[in-house]
């Protein structure tokens, strides 16, 4: 059963619509393994139907894909907040590029996850709506510029985007934690971000495109560790 806490440096996986089912519990028991093995805090972002699966067979934090602003009652077709807790989930990422919310559903989910006691991961697009949403207080904010998502050409070659990025969560808020993703594909690309200042980063298409995924993910995380490290003061 996922129970872990939130802490930086994070990694996450997003399993988009790569994998479900059976084949998303044993690359989510490859993360738990590898996790285990380098003490990195690295979550799962699966299908929401498999959340229950891989919280109950794995200790790997999970976050559901979406959630609404929903309260019980109404709402047919939307995924509430007490229902993805329930199942297993630590969180909920939303507002990713391919699944996007208008700014006002943004805001009232970020009250419905801390309400439930779900950790609210908030996806920006530009360093200017990572601004806007860091004022309504996530606990995180994945910055990726979608031009990149999907490319294997990593978020990191655009350093301002980067540092842009951090500036912009870190005036609103300190607390908040600012990752930054898109085409990740190797450690020499986690390793450049964790350079940039970011407090994490995560891949999808990459790992579930390798034809060793538990090799890809250890050279990723191993290198997010080591460099984290040479940052401590």
């Amino acid at each position: 059963m996922s129970t872990q806490a939130l802490r930086i440096p994070v990694f996450i996986v997003n399993f988009k619509s790569y994998v479900w089912g059976r084949k998303a519990l044993e690359i989510a028991k490859v993360i738990e393994e590898v996790a285990q093995e380098t003490g990195v805090y690295v979550c799962v972002v699966p299908q929401i139907v498999d959340i229950a699966l891989i919280a109950k067979e794995t200790s790997v934090p999970v976050f559901a894909p979406h959630m609404d602003p929903l309260k019980p009652g109404r709402g047919t077709g939307r995924v509430l907040p007490e229902a993805i807790k329930e199942a297993g989930a630590v969180g909920a990422l939303f507002n990713h590029v391919e699944n996007r919310i208008p700014l006002k559903e943004i805001s009232m989910a970020i009250v419905r996850a801390r309400e439930v006691g779900l950790t609210s991961m908030v996806c920006a697009s530009t360093p200017e709506e990572a601004r806007a949403i860091a004022m309504l207080g996530p606990d995180v904010i994945v910055s990726e510029p979608p031009r990149l998502i999907g490319t294997l050409k990593s978020v990191g070659r655009d350093k301002a985007f980067v540092i842009q990025s951090i500036k912009m969560v870190k005036s609103i808020n300190p607390k908040i934690i600012i990752v930054c993703g898109a085409g990740v594909s190797s450690g020499r690309d986690v390793a450049e971000l964790v350079r940039l200042g970011v407090e994490g980063t995560g891949a999808s298409r990459a790992i579930f495109e390798a034809k060793e995924p538990r090799s890809l993910l250890t050279e990723m995380i191993e290198a997010l560790k080591s460099e984290w490290q040479l940052r401590k003061p």
